[in-house]
């Protein structure tokens, strides 16, 4: 038997509204989408140093765009971290938005 989130009243069908306190309990993925969101845009803007550290051999420096080093792949973060901030706070405002609610 399912619960209420907020009051933690039982619930015997799947109504959309609780009948002890009102709570809306139909599902909808904003939320979640939003948290989906907000991670893979900081995920994409903070992938070209995964990629620096990768590229870079043991003992090797990893900001030098030299053969012993994977800095070429830092000049990504021009474009990606703009790109993934813009992602993040989308994602962030339409989870919060859904958390309101």
């Amino acid at each position: 038997m399912k619960k209420c989130s907020k009051c933690g009243q039982d619930r015997v069908n799947q109504e959309r509204f609780c009948p002890n306190c009102g709570a809306d309990l139909s599902v909808s993925r904003t939320g979640i989408f939003g948290r989906w969101l907000a991670g893979g845009g900081c995920l994409f803007a903070l992938f070209p140093i995964a990629m620096a550290m990768l590229a870079t051999p043991i003992g090797g420096n990893m900001f030098s765009e030299g053969g012993d080093g994977g800095g070429a792949a830092l000049w990504y973060l021009i474009f990606t971290l703009p790109v993934g901030a813009i992602i993040s706070i989308t994602g962030l405002v339409l989870w919060l938005v859904k958390r309101s609610r």
